[in-house]
Order: structure tokens, then C-alpha cells, then sequence
């Protein structure tokens, strides 16, 4: 299992576009992939879930992988975030 805090200030709040992206990029890894904060637990392979993403000002998550090609994961969601 992999969790890594990362600030998704400069996504939200999450449009059509930038939540199919994510959710469709999510969705090429068998791993389990989600966003939590708090008591809130998101699949990041939900483009719903990633849409109800709006009431966070700090915009701080930690990005959870687990799986078998969790690292992949890991690495292609934090590359596409960051542009």
C-alpha cells in the first residue's frame, strides 16, 4: 500500500473534463485507487466521486494505492495532477 498527501488545490474544483481524465487514467491500473481527507474515502475511479470535490479550500488529499501495480498508479496520477 502506497499513501501519498498531496495538494490538489490547483484541480478543484473538478470539471467534466479534469474529472473524466483522472477517473479514466485511475481506471487503466487493477490496484484500488482513492482519495481520502478526513473521515472521506473517494474512489478515484469515480468520476461522480471526483466531481462532489469542491468544499476544500487547502485542497489536501492523500492519494491511497494498493495493488498490484500500485507504483504505476502512483506515478502516472501524480505526473497527470501536476500538469
Amino acid at each position: 500500500m502506497i499513501k501519498t498527501p498531496y495538494s490538489l488545490q490547483s484541480f478543484l474544483p473538478f470539471d467534466r473534463v479534469g474529472a473524466a481524465l483522472l477517473a479514466q487514467t485511475a481506471s487503466r491500473f487493477e490496484c484500488r485507487l482513492t482519495l481520502e481527507r478526513e473521515h472521506m474515502v473517494l474512489n478515484a475511479k469515480s468520476m461522480l466521486g471526483l466531481l462532489s470535490l469542491h468544499s476544500f479550500g487547502d485542497g489536501l488529499f492523500t492519494l491511497v494505492a494498493d495493488g498490484e501495480d500500485e507504483q504505476a498508479a502512483v506515478d502516472t496520477l501524480l505526473e497527470l495532477i501536476r500538469h
